[in-house]
């Protein structure tokens, strides 16, 4: 009889309670960080590629290049073409830098010495707002007046086109930034969330999710930073989870990628290993 009556309403959602509390907490707490080292230098733009080198984008629009200790390698700059606007390094043998104002795509070896470049603005029939590697040395690029995905060979010709999304899938994109991998392309629409395309350019789905400052992508794992946060989205369960960070204070941006964590800060980046995650 007690157990019957301790076995109320009540008492059952409590139990709920705390155990969803629980496990919440744990996957919380579950995150470990090692500290790498402190780069003393205001980044507008970072990243890190899958050797665990760190590229960043300083407020003078100077690339520059850390090893995996954080310790500075190469520095690169042109100032022909004004504002970097996206840096890609999923290719590590490739630092594609892309200069929308200008059209300019900027191709750098991992010296950072230039490899080749290519204006888009010589066609007028085409405004690329977005850029990224592709596989076979390729490029994925973004046509804002056609509202298409085109992929192109690594000299530039077109490969496979999508056609107007707008026509054949009913998106209305508002893009502001692109992300592939082995498999996907994405493309982060400001009004509607992350849209997920295949290798060839076709709609998949949308992540429901509204990253303000880029994303990373780790197999079904969606990484991006807001409101202080860094937020991780499943696109398989829709499970929308917080990753604790190991430092707190005014920080612009977080980057996880490669399990390596870069923290933005105002002065500064922190770089990270990340042990468990």
């Amino acid at each position: 009889m007690k157990v019957k009556n301790w076995l109320n309403k009540s008492n059952i959602l409590k139990v709920i309670f705390i155990a969803f509390f629980v496990l919440a907490f744990a996957d919380l707490k579950a995150q470990e960080y090692q500290f790498i080292a402190k780069i003393d230098t205001v980044a507008k733009i970072a990243t890190v590629d899958n050797f665990g080198n760190v590229f960043v984008i300083t407020l003078k629009n100077e690339v520059l290049k850390f090893n995996p200790k954080g310790k500075f390698l190469w520095n690169y700059t042109n100032n022909n073409f004004g504002e970097i606007t996206q840096l890609d390094v999923t290719d590590p043998l490739r630092v594609i830098l892309y200069y929308a104002a200008y059209q300019q795509i900027v191709v750098l070896n991992n010296n950072l010495s230039e490899i080749s470049k290519f204006s888009f603005s010589r066609n007028p029939d085409v405004q690329i707002s977005l850029i990224a590697s592709a596989n076979n040395n390729g490029f994925w690029a973004y046509d804002q007046i056609n509202r298409e995905l085109i992929k192109l060979t690594n000299y530039f010709a077109d490969d496979i086109k999508s056609g107007n999304i707008y026509q054949r899938d009913g998106l209305n994109l508002q893009v502001d930034f692109m992300l592939t991998d082995d498999q996907n392309v994405y493309l982060n629409d400001t009004l509607e969330g992350i849209r997920i395309f295949d290798q060839y350019g076709n709609f998949i789905k949308s992540a429901v999710i509204y990253p303000k400052k880029g994303f990373e992508v780790d197999g079904n794992l969606i990484y991006y930073f807001d409101e202080g946060k860094l937020m991780s989205y499943n696109t398989l369960s829709f499970a929308l989870k917080e990753v604790l960070l190991p430092k707190k204070g005014n920080i612009s941006n977080v980057l996880l990628r490669y399990r390596r964590l870069l923290i933005l800060g105002e002065k500064d980046l922190t770089l990270w290993a990340v042990k468990n995650n």
